[in-house]
């Protein structure tokens, strides 16, 4: 019975008032975590909360291509095998490929979009051809994490879209990150890619790690409002090579900067003679931290319920496509892109939306009141053309989360 714990093989002024007042909140509810692992003897390098649970957003996905990895080398599935997809997979929300109901994708397709682009499309229809059903697929994930040794880990779907009792911790994600190196390396290089290709597109990953620090393998992002910003990154320089993980990040920049800083520190490092290893690090027992407010300027509890905070704004998806602390020029890039994006978007309305930020005002430019699927369709063809930074996609909780962030702040400046 395979087991991490069996020896490891070598593998990866007001506005200052406010800015104090929500950075204290925030950094009240949880510190970031941070693990750094080397990967030739699973000695652990550095360790802050590694063992405090998370939710895993999208790191999900790496066990989801795992069960699916193990499927395949079983001889249970093929990756020239065709996947239908269901109405189930092609309806999912957040971060996806662009599936529709009807739509061919064959199983090496699907895994290579599930973690290049983190699909949650692609990501329910693996669990669907394996097992059945999302749930099916989702107790085998499980049971796979008992089996590893990831102690403290539960899935509830193959996505990473937040559920109850659906959890993680640093210490199991680096387990997991092993774990798929020494028993699957021929699939290594899906987490190395800059690209995947869906209906005549070249699309960029999702994980900016590979192109922004030098030695960069792989692994997985994640990112939803309870979870804050997550990264298992793998990276070598000369003869050693480390396994970071990150979570509960407040931003993608502090995400970026985390990781780096932690897998520069592990690789600048001598190689360990000794000290504790991985499976050694004893998870805790508390609930995850819900990151909402700092994640997404949102309350706690999730994207749901929340009423707008502005009267007049349209009800619906979002997308900001312009941001700076220039509202002159924030205003004139929101009415290019609007003008621009109409037609493919079938309309939507203007916003500015004032976030204060690091002791400044900064805006965010937003076309509101749109279709979910036309909004994540006309941004993944925006970024695929443009770049990452081209647009973002807000759920109805997260436009909400900002003009809750927006009158928050006139609040207090009124006082």
């Amino acid at each position: 019975m395979n087991s991490i714990f069996a020896p490891f093989r070598p593998l990866a002024c007001v506005v200052v008032i406010w800015g104090l007042w929500h950075g204290t909140a925030a950094a009240a509810e949880t510190p970031l975590a941070v693990l750094a692992v080397d990967t030739a003897s699973g000695v652990v390098l550095s360790d802050q909360g590694g063992g405090r649970p998370h939710h895993p957003a999208s790191l999900t996905k790496m066990m989801t291509a795992y069960v699916a990895f193990r499927a395949v080398e079983a001889g249970q599935v093929q990756l020239d095998a065709v996947i239908k997809v269901s109405e189930t997979a092609a309806g999912q929300g957040g971060s996806v490929l662009g599936l529709h109901r009807g739509d061919a994708i064959t199983v090496g397709a699907a895994l290579r979009a599930m973690i290049v682009r983190s699909g949650n499309d692609a990501a329910v229809a693996i669990a669907e051809h394996v097992a059945g059903s999302e749930a099916a697929f989702a107790d085998r994930m499980t049971a796979e994490a008992r089996r590893l040794g990831m102690t403290a880990t539960t899935f509830r779907n193959a996505t990473g879209m937040t559920a109850a009792g659906h959890i993680t911790t640093p210490r199991d994600m680096a387990v997991l990150a092993l774990a798929i190196e020494r028993d699957f390396p021929r699939f290594k290089p899906i987490f190395a890619s800059r690209d995947t290709n869906w209906k005549g597109r070249t699309l960029p990953t999702v994980n900016g790690f590979l192109a922004n620090f030098a030695g960069a393998e792989g692994m997985k992002t994640g990112f939803t409002c309870p979870a804050g910003y997550n990264l298992v990154a793998v990276a070598h320089r000369g003869d050693r090579r480390a396994v970071t993980v990150v979570m509960g990040a407040g931003s993608s920049a502090q995400r970026r900067e985390t990781v780096q800083a932690a897998m520069d520190k592990a690789l600048r490092s001598a190689a360990p003679t000794g000290g504790r290893l991985l499976p050694a690090l004893l998870n805790s027992t508390e609930p995850p931290p819900d990151l909402s407010a700092m994640a997404c300027g949102g309350r706690p509890g999730g994207l749901g319920g929340l009423v707008s905070a502005r009267r007049g704004v349209p009800t619906g998806w979002a997308l900001e496509v312009a941001f700076g602390r220039d509202l002159a020029k924030v205003r004139r890039d929101l009415a290019k892109a609007h003008r621009e994006l109409t037609k493919r978007l079938g309309g939507g309305a203007t916003f500015v939306v004032t976030r204060p930020r690091g002791g400044a005002l900064a805006y965010r430019g937003l076309i509101v009141g749109l279709n979910e699927h036309r909004a994540i369709e006309t941004c993944l063809a925006e970024r695929a053309k443009f770049g990452e930074e081209r647009c973002l996609v807000m759920t109805p909780g997260m436009l909400n989360g900002a003009l809750e962030d927006e009158r928050r702040f006139r609040m207090i400046s009124a006082h």
